[in-house]
């Protein structure tokens, strides 16, 4: 009876969680993203850009090529899938369907198993859209006509499925434990994302979701067949405009081993541990707000029994003898009230971070500044940037701010001017070095920088009613201008930038953004 009920309980949890994600709007813009993926992952042959290389060969389109080329472009669907089920756990808190569960007798591992294999079919769905794809793009890109389904998808099934498993795990680990903000893990994933990329090169056991074990194979391939073969090696985008000149390899396909599958089941196992440690440390919906909610009850129940007892309360006050109200407004008290919200309760850690990199900023080399403590700075910032736009909505407070007088004419632009307000103040030390230097195009990309971020934040936040779209790509851009991408300047650091005219774009692209942030919220207002 008991097992029949644990098994019930499983299944229904993860029906109606993997129902609830497949009928959002997330879901389909994340299907979208991967067929998008796919089609850029298989580049035609007059591409100027690769996405796997093999030095002076490339790869004949055959089956077993497109097949390895996909499911070694596996980081991506990574980076795209946890987002997805990032927040099982965590939208349960939100739309209080956490506290009647809790009043259940569904265990915390139970709960979670149920939210594991929700995780795991929402990927598993996803994975099949991309093997679809795939047969498609061979259709497409093929230079053969002779299709070999096995080799094809093989790959995917036995590489890139065990990595869904994985991701599905290590995002239900993060949304179980208690006290992690969902900021924090949405960008603490992305630096861990490119730690497992980057440990994926090391050695074949440290290749935790199957990146280079394809590469492994076709190299040793590639040598063996050609000793010309200059060695050289990657995945990634890549631009080359040197394909034509290359010559042609023709891989025939996986050795599948036992150490590949045993590589596989290790790291699963090691996946599913996550799970059972995050079921020791999972609260079961017992939150600090859902305390502070009934205590705050208990509170008021205790204060309404004590006002009734005895006689009755006498009412003094009478309504004529209320003093008059008096209209007004003030525009700026309205933006010293968005600041405080923006940084109330935020930790001393963060006051000292900001302050040191606010000091090294002036005092720093002032390439050095540009390149890295200005965004850095920034970057810091991301927390209290990404829950604009979506606060109201967040705390349930849409009714009651929505409903004032001129929300669109003040509430909004108070929210953008407090917030470039800060951006533009921790950039103060450097755009006045840069300007005491000449560098008149300098201090107006810093200018373009410190309005786009503001705009960025609020237009991610309206559009999508929560904050992991700009956390994301806010961390993107700050980690690829670290890296040196001109087109991810947001201070005219980088060289190319100028000549590109990225500044300029920035706030052609800040213009849209505002544009795009009034529309939003003129139709929630509606």
């Amino acid at each position: 009876m008991e097992t029949g009920y644990t098994v019930n309980s499983i299944f229904h949890i993860a029906k109606a969680d993997f129902l609830e994600r497949v009928r959002s709007y997330y879901f389909l813009i994340a299907l979208g993203a991967c067929v998008f993926l796919i089609y850029s992952f298989v580049p035609p042959l007059d591409a100027g850009y690769r996405m796997v290389t093999l030095g002076n060969y490339r790869g004949f389109y055959n089956s077993a090529w497109i097949g390895s080329m996909v499911s070694m472009c596996v980081p991506f669907f990574a980076l795209v899938g946890f987002y997805v089920v990032s927040n099982a756990v965590q939208r349960d808190i939100t739309t209080g369907v956490g506290q009647i569960i809790a009043t259940t007798r569904i265990t915390r591992l139970q709960y979670l198993t149920g939210k594991l294999i929700s995780n795991f079919a929402v990927l598993l769905l996803m994975l099949l859209v991309i093997a679809a794809m795939t047969v498609v793009m061979f259709l497409v890109r093929g230079e053969t006509s002779h299709l070999e389904p096995g080799k094809l998808l093989l790959p995917l099934l036995l590489l890139t499925a065990p990595a869904m498993f994985i991701l599905a795990s290590v995002a239900l680990f993060f949304d179980a434990l208690p006290g992690v903000g969902r900021g924090f893990v949405n960008i603490a994933y992305f630096f861990l994302w490119t730690v497992l990329v980057s440990a994926s090169l090391w050695t074949p056991a440290s290749d935790v979701l199957g990146v280079n074990t394809c590469m492994l194979e076709i190299t040793n391939a590639v040598s063996v067949v050609h000793p010309d073969w200059n060695g050289q090696s990657g995945t990634g985008i890549m631009i080359t405009d040197q394909v034509a000149a290359c010559k042609v390899f023709t891989w025939q396909g996986m050795n599948w081993t036992s150490t590949i599958f045993l590589y596989r089941i290790f790291w699963m196992v090691m996946a599913f541990g996550l799970v059972l440690a995050a079921s020791v440390f999972f609260n079961r919906f017992d939150t600090p707000e859902v305390r502070e909610r009934r205590e705050r009850s208990t509170w008021f129940r205790k204060k309404k029994s004590a006002a009734f007892k005895g006689d009755a309360i006498a009412i003094g006050a009478r309504y004529r003898d209320l003093p008059e109200m008096q209209a007004g407004f003030s525009f700026a008290g309205l933006v010293k009230a968005e600041l405080r919200l923006m940084t109330r309760g935020k930790s001393n850690l963060w006051m000292i971070v900001t302050a040191g990199l606010f000091i090294a900023s002036a005092f720093a080399p002032l390439g050095i500044a540009l390149k890295y403590i200005l965004p850095l700075l920034w970057f810091f910032q991301v927390l209290i940037l990404s829950k604009l736009g979506s606060r109201e909505i967040t705390h349930r407070c849409n009714e009651y701010i929505f409903s004032a007088a001129f929300p669109l004419q003040r509430q909004l632009p108070a929210t953008l001017s407090a917030a470039a307000l800060i951006t533009i103040s921790l950039a103060l030390p450097v755009f006045v070095r840069v300007l005491a230097g000449g560098n008149f195009y300098g201090a107006y990309a810093i200018l373009a920088g410190a309005l786009f971020v503001p705009a960025f934040a609020v237009a991610s936040g309206i559009l999508t009613g929560g904050s992991k779209l700009f956390e994301v790509l806010f961390t993107v851009m700050v980690y690829g201008m670290l890296n040196g991408a001109p087109f991810f300047d947001l201070t005219g650091a980088i060289k190319e930038s100028h000549t590109m005219g990225v500044a300029h774009y920035l706030l052609g692209i800040t213009a849209i953004l505002l544009l795009v942030a009034f529309s939003g919220r003129k139709r929630q207002i509606r």
